[in-house]
């Protein structure tokens, strides 16, 4: 576990505040949780110079809302990991702001378990990427055909592992093997996947059928 971490914390919702702080609590031994009910006051937060781990951002403020609240979020914490928690499961707008600068994306709606999983995910380096985005039901049927994949058991497992969000070290502990086998088996299904990174791994897995039975 990481030993402490900054966590900024941008939502108008005070109760949905003080539901997400017991989960970023467990993020690591020390954490230290500043907290802003607007962009003003996230603004007046950051000109502090604060050295932040991670940011929380809801994209419904009462200043800001949509891409133009991650915007200068991103230009004013560069190489920050920011994670957008919000109300909207709108699969274009999830798209837009991975593609941007956030580093994962997690509906509000989200367990606990997988909130905490998420940040656990994005702290270690990686990007998450909520379900509804990896649903590939309504994606437009002209596209082009996906290519037949074939997995190990073991592959599978991690696959699918990886598609609820957990780190490396996490899927370890959970399939009773080494953290550095893991990381064989990501880097042997990046490559048959023929995926650049984790999160493209487990889009084009949920594409060949693979994780039909997580999802």
């Amino acid at each position: 576990m990481i030993s402490s971490i900054h966590v900024l914390l941008i939502d108008d919702h005070p109760l949905y505040r003080a539901a997400l702080k017991p989960i970023i609590q467990q993020l690591a031994h020390s954490v230290q949780i500043i907290e802003a009910a607007s962009m003003a006051e996230a603004f007046k937060i950051i000109d502090q110079n604060i050295n932040f781990d991670l940011v929380l951002l809801d994209l419904t403020l009462p200043d800001a809302s949509g891409l133009k609240t991650l915007i200068p979020i991103c230009q004013l914490l560069k190489d920050i990991p920011i994670v957008i928690i919000s109300a909207i499961e709108d699969r274009k707008l999830i798209a837009h702001a991975i593609n941007g600068c956030a580093s994962g994306y997690i509906p509000k709606s989200a367990s606990k378990s997988e909130i905490k999983n998420a940040l656990t995910l994005v702290l270690s380096g990686s990007v998450y990427i909520p379900s509804v985005v990896l649903d590939v039901s309504s994606a437009n049927p002209q596209q082009e055909e996906v290519q037949p994949v074939s997995l190990t058991k073991r592959q599978n497992e991690v696959i699918l592992l990886l598609a609820q969000g957990l780190a490396n070290k996490q899927i370890a502990s959970h399939l009773n093997i080494a953290e550095t086998t893991v990381r064989v088996h990501v880097s042997d299904i990046l490559h048959l996947l023929n995926a650049k990174n984790r999160t493209e791994a487990v889009i084009i897995a949920q594409q060949n059928g693979l994780l039909d039975s997580n999802f």
